[in-house]
């Protein structure tokens, strides 16, 4: 049973994309979402009607119903689906809303500029927490009356 709700479309040669997608597929344990390096050899953007440059240049997911959202909705769609509703909801907000809009651009063209230590440091940490919380789901839903220590972080 396919229950794919979003496929993400991502630049898996930028070291900030590829640790906040990494983040992401950590914390897709039911594989609600597909995530796609177009940064691949061979990826082919024509077969879905759209350009590798625009593909590059924004973070795109297409929806299940094959809507497109890009930047900053697209990281929403991701939040809100992967079990981080606050975040999904702070970028609904209209201040953050706004300063996001005006700041994604930004981040997207000097992404590749960006230092690696911070990005490291700080996907590191919200990827072992997001690893954390997937393990203890797991445990919790395995939980049949046996031992469970296995499951224990």
């Amino acid at each position: 049973m396919n229950n794919i709700e979003l496929t993400t479309y991502y630049d898996g040669q930028c070291p900030l994309c590829r640790a906040e997608m990494h983040n992401l597929m950590l914390r897709n344990t039911e594989g609600r979402v597909a995530f796609v390096d177009a940064a691949t050899p061979g990826f082919d953007a024509a077969a879905l009607g759209i350009a590798h440059e625009a593909l590059m240049e924004a973070l795109h997911v297409r929806t299940a119903d094959g809507r497109w959202l890009v930047g900053v909705p697209a990281f929403e769609a991701l939040y809100r689906t992967l079990g981080l509703p606050g975040v999904a909801a702070a970028l609904r907000q209209p201040l953050l809303a706004a300063a996001a809009a005006r700041l994604y651009p930004w981040v997207a063209r000097h992404r590749h500029q960006l230092p690696r230590a911070p990005i490291t440091w700080l996907f590191e940490r919200a990827g072992r927490r997001a690893a954390e919380r997937a393990a203890a789901r797991r445990c919790t839903q395995a939980a049949d009356g046996a031992n469970d220590s296995a499951c224990r972080l």
